[in-house]
């Protein structure tokens, strides 16, 4: 249905004249067409920016895209990385030589490397089936009181613990604990590291026990340089003493003989300390060598009782010496070493006497089971239950220092139960403090053949018989002029033609223009020409002239040196006039 107002416009335009109707008509086609191209216009622009955007939003979505992809790389990345991160660090935690464990809150374990377990024999699930405290040393039971409370304190704790192992040792720690947070700093639990120091313990414990040791010997040293001076200076003092007061012309032949006596007997004990000392250094430097000859056991006897017999009158000690020989019946010639048998049973019968003030000494000597067994008790001053293991350790003594009441210089035993284990024997001690001891020591029995005594007779009486040679002639060779005039001195009753050299170059051009010499002492120490050398070109002129050595070293080896070198004996110094005769009746004859 028209609406009324168009039709009267309608009508208004028909009622106008054709021109402006026609006019009017082009007016609104050209109004219509340039609204059509002004919105053409808007449109084709607003497409443009359309067409941009789009192309805009589709870059955006390409980036977009692009930064997934990216992110998704970097993501796969990253957890691989934290993957090999997490397996590069539990790699390095399992193979920890530290055992490394980590607890909860309530003290779970949540984590442990396999060293916790092989630290003490377990292994996961055993351990799992164990009560851990258990396993904790009786006198490390507080560790974990101790180590909740340091943790609580001060957020660590360090100490050493020992847990049972496996195989039923104890194995020793070293611990440190840290308390674990977040970052927010809530606690998360706690971290232990242990590590196993029983070696390290050992080590520790071995270094401490030996400097206690070298301390002890140290002070064991020292008192024996200090007893060394205190007992070479007194038998020094009495030779030195004695010897100024034979100055005087006004002394009786009595008084004389009485301190001769006396420097003799000093002069003994300084040669048996001297002895002694050097017997401590071939102990320490195992140049103790045990030479087996044949050997009169009733011989060796006799003499050490003959000893202790002096030393007990010359003391005044009343003491009854007792010999019990239940060796009658068996072959008294044995193959041994006859002076260390000596001086081993010379240092225990000089102990006995020593702190024996009243009573008895027995000695006494019997075959058991193909072992001689020798036996010396007394009823001294015993040694106390404590000592009795160290006795025979090197410089012990029960008593130290000034206030010991006996000399020695405690080497003594060392030296005896060397030697006795050298020969395959063994010794052993009984005692009992004011009451006495016993010792005793075994060496194997090696005999030898029939008894010589007589031969032994015959020397000794040989020796008390005056000795004619005074158709001999003897040369002495030493580059000590005091030594010369011993050895004159000593040989002078024999009637021997003396001739004296002071070097081994003057002893040679002697021998050359004197062949009629029966014999010579030699020294073994000389300057520019030795002992040995000289021995070598005498043997080169005289092949069969008796030589007889004298030397102060007195090592088995030096003695086979000497021995090897062309001499036909040695003596040692000093040198005794009876030894000296003997050897010298060996190869000089009497008219």
């Amino acid at each position: 249905m028209i609406s009324n107002s168009w039709v009267c416009g309608l009508g208004v335009i028909l009622s106008q004249p054709l021109s402006h109707l026609i006019l009017t008509v082009l007016a609104m086609l050209v109004v219509i067409c340039a609204i059509i191209v002004f919105f053409s216009v808007q449109l084709k622009r607003v497409n443009g920016e359309l067409l941009k955007r789009n192309k805009q939003i589709s870059d955006i979505n390409t980036d977009l895209q692009k930064s997934n992809q990216e992110l998704a790389i970097q993501k796969e990345l990253i957890t691989k990385k934290h993957f090999e991160s997490d397996k590069f660090y539990e790699m390095l935690v399992q193979s920890a030589n530290d055992s490394i464990s980590f607890y909860d809150r309530d003290w779970n374990l949540k984590y442990a490397n396999s060293a916790f377990y092989t630290m003490i024999g377990y292994d996961r699930d055993s351990y799992n089936s164990l009560n851990p405290p258990d396993l904790i040393h009786p006198e490390d039971h507080d560790y974990q009181l101790r180590r909740e409370q340091s943790l609580v304190n001060n957020g660590f704790f360090e100490t050493e613990l020992r847990l049972r192992h496996k195989a039923g040792h104890y194995v020793n720690l070293s611990t440190r604990s840290v308390t674990v947070r977040s970052d927010s700093g809530e606690v998360l639990g706690a971290l232990t590291i242990s590590r196993d120091i029983t070696r390290l313990k050992q080590v520790h414990e071995d270094l401490i026990k030996a400097n206690i040791g070298a301390e002890a010997s140290n002070r064991l040293k020292s008192n024996f340089l200090a007893n060394i001076s205190h007992e070479i200076r007194t038998p020094l003092n009495s030779v030195v003493g004695f010897s100024n007061l034979l100055l005087n012309n006004n002394l009786t032949n009595e008084v004389k003989e009485e301190y001769i006596e006396h420097i003799n007997h000093n002069s003994e004990k300084l040669l048996q300390i001297i002895g002694d000392i050097i017997d401590l250094s071939r102990l320490e430097s195992s140049q103790i060598e045990i030479t087996y000859e044949e050997a009169s056991l009733s011989a060796i006897v006799n003499e050490i009782i003959e000893e202790a017999r002096q030393i007990i009158r010359r003391n005044e000690k009343p003491i009854i010496l007792n010999v019990k020989n239940h060796f009658e019946d068996v072959g008294d010639l044995i193959f041994t070493d006859r002076i260390w048998l000596k001086r081993v049973l010379n240092h225990l019968m000089d102990n006995a006497v020593k702190f024996t003030l009243e009573g008895s000494v027995e000695f006494s000597y019997l075959l058991e089971n193909q072992n001689i067994v020798f036996k010396i008790r007394d009823t001294g001053i015993g040694i106390n239950k404590e000592n009795l293991g160290r006795i025979f350790e090197e410089f012990r003594q029960e008593f130290d220092g000034h206030h010991r009441p006996f000399e020695g210089l405690g080497i003594g035993l060392t030296l005896a139960k060397e030697v006795i284990e050298r020969m395959g024997g063994k010794i052993v001690v009984e005692s009992e403090k004011g009451v006495g001891s016993e010792f005793s020591f075994s060496i194997p029995y090696r005999p030898a053949g029939s008894p010589k005594t007589k031969v032994a007779t015959v020397i000794n009486e040989s020796i008390m018989k005056p000795i004619d040679w005074s158709s001999r002639k003897c040369l002495l060779v030493d580059d000590n002029k005091d030594v010369l005039i011993y050895l004159n001195r000593v040989l002078t009753d024999t009637g021997v033609s003396i001739i004296t050299a002071r070097s081994g170059f003057e002893a040679i051009e002697i021998i050359k223009a004197t062949p009629d010499i029966d014999v010579v002492l030699l020294d073994m120490q000389m300057p520019e020409m030795n002992g040995i050398e000289t021995t070598r070109e005498i043997r080169k002129i005289r092949k069969n002239l008796p030589i007889i050595a004298q030397t102060a070293f007195i090592f088995e080896d030096d003695k086979d040196i000497i021995l090897e070198a062309g001499c036909d004996a040695c003596l040692i110094k000093p040198i005794r006039r009876e030894h000296l005769l003997t050897v010298m009746s060996s190869f000089v004859k009497s008219n």
